[in-house]
This record gives C-alpha cells, sequence and structure tokens, in this order.
C-alpha cells in the first residue's frame, strides 16, 4: 500500500506518524466498517454492538492522545497500552460474560465482575479525561460518590446510600449506565453519520459547500464572514460537531475574513458561533438529535421540522449581524476575479445534494436513520465519480473511513462517563430529586427555571461537548421544565440549545478556543465576539416555552405571524446592538434604545398590544433614517 494510505494522525498535542499510525488507520477503518457493516445489514446482539464501540473508541483515544504532559508527543508510551490492555480485558469480559450474567449472577456478581467492573469504570473515565479534560470524569466521579455517601445529601437530595458492590455492578453489569442507551444511540445512528460526514468530505461535498456559499455571498459587503455562516449551516448539519466544524473551515473562511479587515477576535467569533449554530440546523443537526429523539422517544423527523424555523432564524440573525459589523467597519466583499460563478458551482457539484436527498427521502418513508447513513455513505461514492478529480478509489474510502473514526474520539471519548453520570442519577433517583430542588428555588416561577436551567447549561458545558451536557441536564433538568406545563420535546429544546450556548460563553467555550487558536486571537475576547453575534441563542430557549409556535404547535397563520414577530425582532436586536442601520451608518443612542425596546415587544409572547407597540418604536426609531436616505437621494440629484 502507498505510504499516502496512512497520514500521520493528530490527536491532542500528539501526532503519530509511522507504523503506529499504520496501527491506528487500520482499527480506525475496522471500526467504521464494521459499524457501516451493521447499519446496512447485521443484526450483531446488543452487548457487541455497544460493548465494539467503547471499546474501539477508547483504544483510538489511548493511541492518539497523551496522558500527560511528559507523555510521548509522536507515539503511544507504556501508559497507554497498560489502558489498552484494560480497555480490551474489560469491556471484552463484558460482551463475553455478559448473557451469562443476566441468566445467573443477577445482583450476585463474582469476584471478576467486580474486577472487571473496576478497571471498565477507569478506563471510560480516562477515555473522557484525555479528549475532554477533567469536567466530565470529575462530575461522573462525583455522582459515583453519591450513591455511597447518599445519607449524607442534603434535604431532598439524600437517600440511604449504596454498598460499593451494587454500585460497580449496576455502573458496569447491566445495560442501564455505560453500556446503556447513551452508547447504544451513538453506536447505532451517531456512528455512521459521523462516517457519511467524512465519505461528503472525501467526495468533494465540503468543498462543493464552500464554493456555493461563496458563489452566493461573497460580492456582499463583508462576504467572507457571511461564507463561514452559510458554509457553516451547510456542512454543520451533517458533522454535527461546533469544533469538528471551525477546524474543517480553518483553511479558509478565518484567513479570508481577516484579510478583507475582520479583526482576528471577530473573524473567530463569528466562525465559532456559526460552526455551533450547525447543531441546530436540518436536516441531520448532528449528533444532539439522535439522542433527543431517544430520551424523547419522539420520531427524528418530527424534531427536525420543529427546529426549521429556530434555526433559520438563528443563522438569519447571525447574517445580519455580520453585514451590521461590515457597514461599521466600512468592509467590502471580495473582488470579483476570486468569486466562481453560481452557475458553474452548480454544474459541477449539483450531485452532492443527491446524498442528503437519499437520508431525507429514506426518513420519510420511515426506515431508520443509520440505514440512512449507510445509503448515504453509498450514494457520496458512486456520485463522486461524476467527474474524475472527485472521483473515490479505495486510497479514498480508506481515508474516509479512517477520518470518520478519528472524528468520532472527540465526541465518543464522553460517552462512557455520560453513562456512567446517568447511571449514578438512575440508580439514586436523583433527577427527580434535583428537578424539584431546581423548581422549589425557582419557587415554581417557569422563566426563572428557564433562566436557571440556561446557566447550569452553560456551567455543565465548561469543557464538554454539546452533546455531554445536554444528556446529563436532559436527565436533571428537562424534568423540572416537565413539571411546569412545558411540554417533554420543548422542554427538551430548552436544554438542548442552552447546552450549545456553552460552546461560546467564556470562560470556558470550545468552539471559541478552537476558532481562536486558528485566528491568532484572544481566547476571551473571541468568546465574547462569538456570544455578540450569536446573541439570540441566549433568547432561543425563552421561545421554545413562550412561543410554541415556533416549534409549528398551532395554525399556519399563527406560526407565520410568530416567524414574523421574530423576523422583526431580530433585525431590531441586530441594529440595537451594532449600532448601525443597514443604509444610513451608524444612529443615535436614543435610537439604540428605541430598537431594543421595539425588538423586546416583538420577542415576547403573541400578544396583539406588544406586537403594535413594537411597530410604533420601530417606525419612530426609523423616521430620522428614513429621512436621511432620502435627504441624500435628493443631495445626489
Amino acid at each position: 500500500m502507498p505510504e499516502t494510505w496512512f497520514p500521520p494522525i493528530e490527536g491532542k498535542k500528539r501526532t503519530i506518524s509511522g507504523p503506529f499510525a499504520v496501527i491506528y488507520a487500520l482499527i480506525a477503518a475496522s471500526f467504521a466498517l464494521w459499524y457501516m457493516y451493521t447499519s446496512g445489514f447485521g443484526l450483531v446482539s446488543t452487548e457487541t454492538n455497544r460493548g465494539l464501540y467503547l471499546l474501539f473508541t477508547a483504544v483510538l483515544v489511548f493511541l492518539a492522545f497523551p496522558a500527560s504532559k511528559g507523555s510521548p508527543k509522536n507515539r503511544p508510551g507504556l501508559i497507554d497500552f497498560v489502558f489498552i490492555i484494560l480497555a480490551v480485558a474489560s469491556i471484552g469480559y463484558w460482551m463475553d460474560q455478559y448473557v451469562s450474567y443476566a441468566m445467573f449472577r443477577v445482583s450476585e456478581p463474582n469476584d471478576w465482575d467486580r474486577a472487571m467492573g473496576i478497571a471498565a469504570i477507569l478506563v471510560v473515565l480516562e477515555t473522557s479525561r484525555r479528549v475532554l479534560g477533567p469536567a466530565i470524569p470529575v462530575i461522573a466521579f462525583v455522582f459515583l460518590a453519591q450513591l455511597y455517601f447518599g445519607p449524607y445529601l442534603p434535604g431532598k437530595l439524600s437517600h440511604s446510600g449504596m454498598p460499593i458492590d451494587r454500585i460497580i455492578e449496576f455502573t458496569f453489569s447491566t445495560q442501564e449506565a455505560m453500556f446503556g442507551v447513551i452508547t447504544a444511540t451513538f453506536a447505532t445512528f451517531v456512528f455512521p453519520f459521523m462516517i457519511f460526514g467524512a465519505f461528503l468530505e472525501r467526495s468533494g461535498a465540503g468543498t462543493f459547500f464552500m464554493e456555493l456559499a461563496t458563489a452566493l455571498t461573497g460580492q456582499w459587503r463583508g462576504g467572507p464572514a457571511k461564507i463561514a455562516v452559510l458554509s457553516s449551516a451547510l456542512f454543520g448539519s451533517i458533522s454535527g460537531s461546533s469544533v469538528a466544524n471551525v477546524v474543517a473551515s480553518r483553511t479558509f473562511t478565518i484567513p479570508m475574513m481577516k484579510r478583507i479587515g475582520f479583526k482576528p477576535h471577530h473573524a473567530g467569533g463569528i466562525e465559532a458561533i456559526a460552526s455551533t449554530g450547525g447543531q441546530v440546523m436540518p436536516p441531520i443537526m448532528g449528533a444532539g438529535v439522535f439522542i433527543l429523539a431517544t430520551l424523547t422517544q419522539t420520531d427524528y423527523l418530527t424534531i427536525a421540522a420543529m427546529n426549521v424555523i429556530p434555526a433559520v432564524l438563528f443563522f438569519v440573525f447571525v447574517l445580519l449581524m455580520v453585514d451590521l459589523e461590515a457597514v461599521r467597519t466600512g468592509l467590502k466583499g471580495l473582488p470579483a476575479a476570486e468569486i466562481p460563478r453560481l452557475g458553474d458551482v452548480l454544474r459541477r457539484g449539483w450531485h452532492f445534494f443527491i446524498p442528503l436527498i437519499v437520508v431525507i427521502t429514506l426518513l420519510f418513508k420511515g426506515y431508520s436513520p443509520d440505514l440512512g447513513a449507510f445509503w448515504g455513505c453509498l450514494s457520496a461514492l458512486a456520485l463522486s465519480w461524476l467527474r474524475k478529480d472527485t472521483a473515490m478509489g479505495p486510497r479514498d474510502i480508506f481515508r474516509g473511513l479512517v477520518s470518520g473514526a478519528h472524528s468520532n474520539t472527540s465526541a465518543g471519548a464522553a460517552i462512557g462517563s455520560l453513562g456512567v453520570i446517568i447511571g449514578g442519577i438512575i440508580l439514586s433517583g436523583l433527577g427527580l430529586k434535583f428537578s424539584a430542588v431546581l423548581v422549589e428555588f425557582a419557587g415554581g416561577n417557569l422563566f426563572l427555571t428557564v433562566v436557571l436551567v440556561t446557566v447550569i447549561s452553560v456551567i455543565i458545558g465548561m469543557g464538554s461537548s454539546t452533546t455531554g451536557s445536554y444528556i446529563i441536564l436532559a436527565v436533571v433538568a428537562a424534568p423540572a421544565l416537565i413539571q411546569l406545563g412545558v411540554p417533554e420535546v420543548p422542554a427538551h429544546l430548552v436544554v438542548f440549545y442552552a447546552a450549545c450556548l456553552s460552546n461560546i460563553t467564556p470562560p470556558v467555550c470550545v468552539s471559541a478556543f478552537a476558532a481562536a487558536a486558528i485566528a491568532k486571537a484572544d481566547p476571551m475576547k473571541t468568546g465574547f465576539s462569538a456570544l455578540k453575534f450569536g446573541s439570540t441563542l441566549v433568547l432561543i430557549p425563552f421561545s421554545f416555552v413562550y412561543v410554541p409556535e415556533l416549534l409549528l404547535q398551532g395554525s399556519a397563520m399563527a406560526i407565520a405571524l410568530a416567524a414574523a414577530s421574530y423576523l422583526l425582532g431580530y433585525v431590531a436586536l441586530a441594529m440595537a446592538i451594532q449600532g448601525v442601520a443597514f443604509t444610513a451608518g451608524s444612529i443615535a443612542l436614543w435610537q439604540r434604545g428605541l430598537f431594543l425596546g421595539a425588538a423586546a415587544c416583538f420577542l415576547m409572547p403573541m400578544l396583539l398590544l406588544t406586537k403594535l407597540l413594537g411597530i410604533a418604536l420601530l417606525l419612530v426609531a426609523c423616521g430620522p433614517l428614513i429621512a436621511r436616505g432620502m435627504g441624500g437621494r435628493f443631495n445626489r440629484q
């Protein structure tokens, strides 16, 4: 095989090459190929499906991510091989012994069960720590500890406590904790879509989406920033990872934004918020929607449809903010020579839409998402041959499999630890208890409860993935909203969007930090910039509670009026934040105040009086702008 089949593998502060890169690539390709097989053809046992996912993920992480600063930077070290052996032994033991345990040893684990259980818990915690830092493992350890120290917990959170044997047994031996529904969802649905995203990228779709965005918006003022927003909306929906989206766009959007005059922290912030928004953009919506669909027992397409209006409005707001930033700083678009013709782009790459159509069609016909991902991969592979320069040969297929498995290490590393957390919550009944405490602390006030859920989401999301923080809060916070009368799916969407917010909120904001590194900008400034350009992400969770029409709940007229009201609100809010108008330059402070008031009226629940007041405020604020524009026209005449 040519050497180019095995490029260096970049992990967190480690780049492996040579024989270890070959080993890594072969394991990664086998991992991806197995789950592509199970998606399209395979009926495998539950324990095999879940066990192999955690096992492959752990092995790849221990190969590519160092244990500490002193670990080798170009190859795995001794401690890595020790953890690989522990992973193979403990998870392999679980897969081999699960049926025997379920039939003969329930509630009576033997010494091997206990020893392997301890080893497996250590393996999944270490897997999470290496990729995501200490936050998730520490939270997992706390939830394990509260099982033992239950009698010492305060107030409603206290319980009788569990012996260590029972904690290990429930966490390891059953299918309720680390091998539970979260692992099953990632193995069955999420991972195949990661492979699908990698195949699309290898087939040339990533380049096509970028060229399409450039052709559509490159000539506009601040064009490169709008390219970043549109391309992230297009490709981010498939990748479902804000950090992966930032990294995938790094060689194009951020340098181009800086080149036409955007400040580095603004360029990084725009890319970070656009990539974060990709996680909520239908049709795919990445990992989160599959977990949400599983936990709420709701059809995947129903959730995707409910998110269309909020996601489109969110990206419209980001585009408005980018446009006003260009007005405020006098930025132009790209030179005409650098903008491809839309017709040429579509002629070269129209077929890249077909794999998405294949996936959506299969979903509409009632087939499972994993089968959709399987046929999406095959269609991307077949269609790549429509052009000689994008045709995927054996090397490209192999590299696509490796890329899909490697991208899984970022999201999949948390899954075992999240299962440990969920197990601790289920075994102690902590979820409903925490929800009761949350409602009591908020005094039964729904608005304050949403505020608290958002704050807790940001705190838990520090250094974690969107999916990780959502899973935790789906169990401990969403029930509080449901208890106060919010329907189940909107309650989970509140938590999910709040979890997305943690990607861009300082002091720890993983997407903004990734973008800052590429833009060579201050991380904190980049985080605040991302929060500024995507400030409606703070408001969207409240809309799910108070304006259900945005989630397609209500008549067509009510839905249309709610969408129009929010669109006007977003326009007014963008001008209030940026302090400039779209055609008349800077605006006075009193006008910004009126625009802010109008935005508040339009973003409130559907009350006729507030909408009329919003229109009045908008007209008063726009009056001088209209007069200024007309005066300029008369002067030119």
